[in-house]
């Protein structure tokens, strides 16, 4: 049962960040942008892969026709790193979210983490907590025991 992959809801602030951002388009996006970034932070120095975070963006009907998604990764990264293309250097102002863990979601993605979203999305709606505005909807893949888990950013108004 999928419920069993996941963890109790819990409400996180997360504080304002310094991000390195690349948006892919393509039939694996994640995978995409993650490559781009990485080769990037190779790059720039960076001895071990920065904290990252992502979410899906909107396609245009034609691409979606055409299989395609598209994804944008985030790197969080110190002051004074600066962007060189196709890297942006974005500051996000942080905020408050509700989030929900998602044990081994890669086991069957396309189901597993739909779920997820849906069951944090009713947390929320049922707790009359939908935020204000439109900030984005997070998720950072993170390790897990014997695996990978998932955390889910769901934005919520400030209480």
């Amino acid at each position: 049962m999928l419920q069993e992959r996941f963890s109790d809801v819990t409400i996180t602030d997360l504080p304002p960040l310094r991000v390195a951002c690349f948006r892919a388009i393509s039939r694996t996006p994640e995978d995409d942008a993650l490559r781009v970034l990485t080769r990037w932070a190779v790059g720039a120095g960076f001895n071990e892969l920065p904290r990252s975070f992502g979410f899906d963006v909107e396609v245009s009907p034609r691409q979606a026709d055409a299989g395609l998604r598209g994804y944008e990764v985030w790197l969080v990264v110190p002051e004074g790193v600066e962007e060189s293309k196709p890297v942006t250097i974005h500051d996000f102002a942080g905020g408050r979210y509700a989030t929900l863990t998602i044990h081994h979601p890669f086991d069957d993605p396309f189901a597993i983490i739909p779920a997820g979203w849906h069951a944090l999305h009713e947390w929320v709606t049922a707790r009359r907590l939908a935020p204000l505005g439109e900030p984005p909807y997070l998720e950072e893949v993170v390790a897990g025991e014997g695996g990978q888990d998932m955390i889910l950013y769901h934005p919520v108004r400030p209480v």
